[in-house]
């Protein structure tokens, strides 16, 4: 018997459905994803999104006072006579006036408000013109662009508000001056009661301390030029590269502009945080000066009250609370009125609802009318009640 021989036999590959099912899931992914990417770039492009507020308008706004001191310094003022108009992109609560805009009017001394009975002689010196009536209560507020009321119209700013709630509750006629220049510092306000408030003969002086009150002055001669230029503040130029929209090849996709907005305020938060207390800390410089200046003002006659005005940042948390104690110790000789819990309370943590616009961090109409509230009750208690009585009120 013969025995045939085995053939062997190639067996053939079976399909590997599970590699092949897992590879057209993977790219249905990738298609999904990249499907999600465009969409949501076109539904952004279409809404606009997302959004980088814009400054507002910059017109000249400030006049140089004076000579330079030995270090290149100079003073300044607002513009006198002036109608300094800026023109915002949006009007978020309806406030401002045609086009977007706010108007600051300054009288021929180039602070806001009236004219001051006050004159400027041929020699450049200050006079008062006219008699001063006894019967009248007068009050002067030193302070910087938040006494100026940047941002709010001429009757809005809190100067303007305590004058009608002080005349109505106290039966008195009240006059009250607005000494606030945008960028001033505790020096130069000092340098303003000295030069121009005094003359005013007030029975009462309101200086408004805010965080940037001790940093160096506004303008400086340059030394390359012999020109005055304006000194920017480094948190300036962050703020500058944080607040818009990102430069580079990628800076085109919406996506990643929102992820570089969510980014960047995480990144201007903390500068900001971190400028501040460095500013207002024991060991700088700006603010040993500051401090000197502070105690300065505690010497002027007549009485004088310090206002303590937050920064408008986080004001649930406070972070900036050290700075406002340290104040009220430097100024333990007069009277301290700090508006943090009344502004905290009303912004409810919503602390950008307080600013004047979403590009603008001055205090809007609506923190400029609580912080008269919160002064002009505190101002009616000194005035009607000795032995802190700072009038006769009759």
């Amino acid at each position: 018997m013969t025995t045939e021989p085995v053939q062997e036999t190639t067996a053939e590959p079976i399909p590997d459905a599970g590699g092949r099912g897992g590879k057209r899931r993977l790219a249905v992914a990738v298609l999904s994803l990249v499907a999600a990417i465009l969409v949501a770039e076109l539904a952004m492009w279409l809404s606009d999104q997302p959004r980088f507020a814009r400054a507002h308008s910059f017109p000249p706004q400030f006049m140089l006072v004076g000579n330079p001191d030995s270090d290149g310094w100079i003073r300044h003022v607002n513009k006198p006579s002036e109608s300094i108009r800026f023109v915002y992109e949006s009007d978020p609560r309806d406030y401002f006036g045609p086009g977007h805009t706010v108007t600051h009017t300054t009288n021929s001394l180039g602070f806001r408000g009236g004219e001051f009975p006050l004159g400027e002689s041929r020699g450049g010196h200050i006079e008062p013109l006219g008699e001063r009536n006894r019967d009248v209560l007068r009050i002067v507020f030193l302070g910087d662009s938040v006494t100026f009321g940047e941002g709010v119209h001429d009757v809005d700013t809190f100067v303007e508000r305590i004058a009608e709630r002080l005349g109505s509750s106290l039966n008195l006629k009240v006059e009250l001056y607005n000494f606030g220049v945008g960028g001033h510092n505790a020096s130069d306000a000092l340098w303003t009661w000295q030069h121009y408030a005094r003359h005013l003969d007030p029975d009462l002086v309101v200086y408004t301390f805010v965080l940037n009150d001790a940093e160096q002055r506004l303008f400086r001669l340059d030394p390359a030029s012999d020109q005055p230029v304006r000194i920017p503040r480094s948190i300036e130029l962050r703020q500058a590269r944080w607040s818009g929209p990102p430069e580079g090849w990628w800076s085109g996709s919406r996506l990643a502009r929102l992820a570089w907005k969510s980014w960047a305020a995480g990144q201007l938060n903390s500068a900001t945080l971190e400028y501040y207390r460095e500013l207002n800390a024991s060991y700088s410089a700006d603010w040993t000066r500051c401090k000197g200046e502070l105690q300065a003002l505690q010497q002027i006659d007549p009485t004088l009250a310090v206002v303590v005005f937050p920064m408008l940042y986080d004001l649930a948390a406070h972070p900036f609370r050290p700075v406002h104690l340290e104040v009220a110790n430097v100024c333990e000789s007069v009277e301290v009125i700090d508006l943090w819990e009344p502004l905290a309370q009303r912004a409810g943590g919503d602390t950008r609802g307080l600013w004047v616009h979403p590009s603008d961090t001055h205090p809007n109409e609506i923190a400029h009318a609580v912080a008269a509230r919160a002064i002009a009750d505190r101002l009616q208690t000194l005035l009607r009640n000795p032995p802190m009585a700072l009038f006769s009120v009759r």
